[in-house]
């Protein structure tokens, strides 16, 4: 990933601010798009064009900027800190939007930060999409309460059931089976500690999206950090996103393939 964060920062991103999202969504949609790969992309469509969307609304409404336009890179991580299925969305968004002076020359207008009202309202339209996409596809029902079928529990009954169950961080086998993975720092019999939500953080019904993190316009250090670190080898699927244009490319790495029998579809290719 060396390699790939250099020429993130050499040649894809301008020297502006960068702010990554952060996007995870409820656990019964984790499991569903950790089969289905095209369901996966479909999702981070609709969550990308939300918030290049919500910039370009921002600088028109707060900034009077009209025809502005912004880009991201999307990295999608298959797998949590500890091997488990959980599938969520790193985005790197430029902070802002370019748009053309009088003189036909583009600048860059950067982005007041995004406080917690802001947020929620955006989260909330992020959600209801993904489960309009849903039903529209046929995988969700009206009401969002459950999927429709489970072809992967007819497919491979059992790596359906171990997948269910650390998508929900828990224990599949052993004499814990069932209870929460333990965490470094918890004592046995403690409860896990509650989340403490930042000011750029926002959760509900099981979708949470965090914007806390962003990189000054020309510390190219700090964002080539972050960007390693977004896409770990065992963990990326990399998607160069801008406005009206998207390509795509996904390189499995060996990691990515021994620890395949947690996401089945992490090979392929498209």
């Amino acid at each position: 990933m060396a390699e790939r964060a250099a020429h993130l920062v050499d040649r894809v991103f301008p020297e502006v601010p960068v702010r990554q999202w952060v996007l995870t969504v409820p656990h019964r949609l984790r499991y569903m798009v950790a089969w289905d790969h095209d369901l996966c992309r479909a999702v981070v469509g609709v969550f990308m064009r939300a918030v290049l969307g919500w910039l370009r609304r921002r600088a028109q409404v707060e900034q009077g900027i009209a025809g502005g336009r912004s880009g991201a890179v999307a990295i999608i991580q298959r797998f949590g800190a500890a091997l488990n299925v959980n599938v969520h969305t790193h985005a790197l968004v430029l902070d802002g939007v370019f748009a053309e002076d009088a003189t036909g020359t583009l600048v860059f207008h950067q982005a007041p930060p995004p406080d917690g009202e802001a947020l929620d309202a955006l989260l909330g339209t992020i959600a209801r999409r993904i489960e309009r996409l849903l039903v529209r596809l046929g995988v969700w029902t009206a009401h969002a309460e459950s999927a429709v079928g489970d072809p992967w529990a007819e497919a491979a009954p059992v790596l359906a059931g171990l997948a269910a169950v650390s998508v929900q961080g828990r224990l599949a086998l052993g004499p814990r089976a069932g209870g929460e993975v333990r965490r470094c720092g918890n004592l046995p019999d403690e409860p896990p500690l509650p989340m403490v939500r930042g000011p750029c953080h926002a959760v509900q019904g099981g979708f949470d999206l965090d914007a806390g993190v962003v990189v000054p316009a020309r510390d190219r250090a700090h964002l080539e950090r972050v960007c390693r670190l977004c896409g770990a080898p065992h963990k990326r699927h990399c998607v160069n996103w801008r406005e009206e244009a998207v390509h795509g490319a996904y390189r499995p790495s060996s990691t990515c393939c021994r620890t395949r029998r947690a996401s089945p579809r992490c090979s392929r290719t498209s």
